[in-house]
């Protein structure tokens, strides 16, 4: 039966082979590198696979008919790219030393035995859980308890984040009404101050026509003939002043 993903530690190294070939041929020891990866098992000391790093892990079958592998390297992806990086091969999770109840001589028992992450230690079950010994029951549970409670509180976060943008939108949307109710406002309030709002659309046309010399076109609501009978008048008015 294939083990959970969780407990599987992989480790990427280099091993340096000698070719006993080009090593007689050229009469002096010649090494080739090797990328291997060795993958135990968390809590099992004694279970160790080493295989090359580009070697088939499996084959999958894709939707078009083809199969193609999947090596070990493309199977443990993040891990394979941190050593290549020349970084820290560490489990993806959380670690245990981020972990309130445990003591720093547990946490080094627990990374004796390949158990890095909070994750690792709650997927414990079965022989793996017993190799824990006394109380290891107790920790798988406390660390499952500690992810539960981490992932309430992620949601919680994201609940108030959403909550708080979800508000941020309501009032937008009311001072957004409320500037177009305020222009509005201002804008009918021009309008009430105009002198042509108490006349006939038939009088604003002969109004304006008189002073431009053209009649409106069309049929324009009264509030257009009002709009420009002001702006006509304004022009007017300033006409005066400007000959003067």
């Amino acid at each position: 039966m294939a083990e959970p993903e969780n407990l599987v530690v992989p480790i990427f190294k280099v091993h340096s082979k000698i070719d006993k070939t080009a090593t007689a041929k050229e009469g002096r020891p010649i090494y080739t590198d090797l990328e291997i990866v060795e993958i135990k098992l968390a809590a099992n000391k004694q279970t160790t696979g080493v295989f090359p790093a580009h070697a088939v892990w499996k084959w999958v079958d894709q939707p078009n008919g083809m199969r193609e592998p999947v090596t070990y390297a493309m199977r443990f992806n993040e891990q394979y790219k941190r050593f290549k990086a020349n970084s820290s091969q560490s489990q993806t999770g959380t670690p245990v030393e981020e972990l309130p109840f445990l003591t720093q001589g547990k946490r080094l028992e627990l990374k004796a035995l390949n158990i890095h992450t909070a994750e690792t230690l709650a997927s414990l079950d079965g022989q793996p859980l017993k190799n824990l010994g006394m109380g290891g029951r107790e920790l798988k549970n406390m660390a499952q308890a500690y992810l539960d409670n981490a992932a309430a509180s992620a949601d919680t976060t994201r609940l108030a984040s959403e909550n708080e943008k979800l508000r941020q939108l309501v009032e937008e949307m009311k001072q957004d009404a409320k500037n177009a109710s305020q222009a509005k406002d201002k804008k009918a309030d021009e309008r009430a101050a105009s002198p042509f709002d108490d006349m006939e659309k038939d009088d604003i046309k002969n109004w304006i026509e008189e002073a431009t010399g053209e009649r409106p076109r069309g049929n324009p609501n009264k509030d257009t003939l009002v709009g420009m009978a002001d702006e006509i008048n304004a022009k007017l008015a300033k006409k005066p002043d400007e000959a003067a």
